[in-house]
């Protein structure tokens, strides 16, 4: 595909941490259980590099909010850039979007794995979570 290749390169990933805890409180209802999920990003450039970190919680406090369990995942992805960047690009959109599959496949398995109906997280706007992010930062 010359001529589409991107100045991004993801280069690996590594699992920090999985922490899963079943709830043996928990009591089943006639309603659907919400899932409560919170992603954070810290992302750290240099020159040529880009190490991206997402940090994942699924249903946090499960006993006290009577869910099945709770999760806590965090990744770190390695990333070089090709060729020349210009600093109006933002490659940290990309390298989200391109991690974040990992991350989704390791919840639905250890989900699955644990006898649970398979947690499957959602597509995300990876634009919108890091304008978010940023603004938190700024505030």
């Amino acid at each position: 595909m010359e001529g589409y290749e991107s100045i991004l390169t993801f280069n690996n990933y590594i699992v920090n941490e999985i922490i899963y805890k079943a709830n043996s409180e928990f009591r089943e209802t006639k309603e659907q259980i919400p899932v409560d999920v919170s992603l954070k990003t810290n992302i750290k450039q240099e020159e040529d590099k880009m190490e991206v970190n997402l940090i994942l919680t699924v249903n946090e406090n499960a006993i006290e909010k009577n869910f099945p369990y709770e999760m806590k995942i965090d990744i770190t992805g390695y990333f070089s850039y090709k060729g020349e960047t210009n600093e109006k690009i933002d490659l940290r959109p990309n390298a989200i979007a391109i991690l974040y599959p990992y991350l989704r496949a390791i919840v639905s398995t250890y989900t699955v794995s644990a006898n649970k109906i398979p947690l499957i997280l959602p597509a995300i706007n990876t634009n919108k979570l890091i304008e978010e992010q940023d603004k938190q930062e700024k505030d």
